[in-house]
């Protein structure tokens, strides 16, 4: 079903917010003993109650981290205009390394942003009440000869910064800045030898990206590394000696997952033997390294963008944005690069006046329509849209049995 101007889903009306302290306040607690009940603060309670369990459950892997950001579902549900919460921007369509399956590889077209065009929409993002960014391609944003001065902008603007790379880190002092902007780092590994990287990659740097995540494994105060895996009938072996890898270089995880080509999908016996490669690196996990499983299941290694999605509408897009190296903000990851997925040009609007256009809304009616065709395989691929569209279908959902039940 499309949205359009005429025709909105009906609002759902939330109570009013309550403050933490006033929840905490509605809660029943049992009597403590004198020598406990002694060192708690006088005043307001705490927002959580004293101990550990606040910590236990702070995962920065969890997909509720949307609900941090319950006030902006609660406008979008309410039918308002909102702005994303989290950025992704390509500094570049330039990549140096040449991966055939890359999700990004009709956008690598040779544009760059100019310094100047980033800073100034650093500036405009904080305006619109985003939250972070993360840098990623596109190309690799680590070839762009101001990586470094993009990310002290995006510091300047009191952005959390995110980095998505191959690793290869080209610019002098990328990996230095890396750890002092950025909350986070995940590297595009593919490989657990240098052979088979050259072949996933197309490059002989290899052992280069090793020494540029172990510089930041070990150099790291409050930047998580994390390596990827995208798996393929030419690297699957290599899962568990992948993870076995990423565990000695110091990472904190690692993602596996399987690549999607409809056109060419995997037979069943190469499915079964991916599977279990991907059990064995997940027993390579213990309590200071995690090993995320992504997609290997028949649900998906078997889809096609044909298949229908589990929710009626595409919401996700609405709380990420994209901006492309060719300075296009465009609908949806998987559209980088297509011109009828664009919103608007940075280099003519400010963000800002895009995010509010009629435009905007037009192509976004095409993506709630199907009209995408589906490039995230029916919906089925393993990213975080599904966890936003989960949510936001629910929420916008007219008819709701059982609501008044927790």
């Amino acid at each position: 079903m499309m949205i359009s101007s005429a025709r909105r889903p009906k609002p759902v009306r939330l109570p009013p917010p309550r403050s933490a302290a006033a929840e905490f306040r509605r809660i029943a607690l049992p009597v403590l003993p004198e020598a406990a009940a002694a060192v708690l603060p006088v005043g307001d309670p705490p927002v959580c109650p004293p101990g550990p369990l606040s910590a236990a459950f702070a995962d920065p892997f969890t997909p509720h981290k949307i609900l941090n950001h319950f006030d902006r579902l609660r406008q979008f549900v309410d039918g308002q205009l909102v702005f994303p919460i989290t950025v992704e921007v390509d500094p570049t369509n330039v990549c140096n390394h040449r991966c055939t399956w890359c999700v990004s590889e009709q956008s690598h077209t040779g544009e760059s942003l100019g310094l100047a065009c980033f800073q100034s929409l650093m500036r405009e993002l904080r305006q619109c009440e985003v939250r972070s960014i993360v840098l990623k391609g596109g190309g690799e944003p680590t070839v762009h000869p101001h990586f470094v001065q993009m990310l002290d902008a995006a510091h300047d603007a009191q952005l959390s910064v995110g980095l998505i790379t191959n690793g290869s880190m080209p610019r002098a002092g990328s990996r230095e800045k890396t750890l002092q902007r950025c909350e986070w780092v995940r590297i595009s590994l593919d490989a657990a030898t240098p052979q088979t990287h050259r072949q996933i990659h197309g490059t002989g740097d290899f052992a280069r990206i090793l020494q540029n995540v172990a510089y930041l494994t070990g150099n790291a105060r409050r930047t998580m590394v994390g390596l990827n895996f995208v798996a393929e009938a030419r690297n699957f072996h290599e899962m568990a000696r992948f993870a076995q890898l990423a565990r000695s270089l110091g990472a904190a995880y690692v993602t596996i997952r399987c690549v999607f080509d409809a056109a060419r999908p995997l037979s069943s016996d190469l499915r079964d033997a991916m599977r279990q490669e991907a059990v064995a690196a997940k027993q390579i996990e213990d309590g200071r390294f995690r090993v995320f499983l992504g997609n290997f299941t028949d649900r998906y290694l078997a889809a096609s963008p044909s298949d229908a999605v589990p929710y009626p509408r595409c919401l996700g897009p609405n709380l990420i944005g994209i901006v492309g190296g060719d300075a296009n903000v465009y609908a949806c990851c998987f559209l980088r690069g297509n011109p009828a997925f664009s919103f608007g040009n940075i280099n003519q609007r400010s963000f800002g006046e895009i995010w509010r256009s009629g435009r905007r809304q037009e192509v976004m009616n095409a993506v709630y329509a199907g009209k995408c065709n589906r490039v995230c395989a029916g919906g089925l691929t393993t990213n975080r849209y599904n966890h936003y569209n989960e949510i936001l279908n629910y929420l916008c959902a007219e008819d709701k049995p059982h609501a008044e039940f927790a």
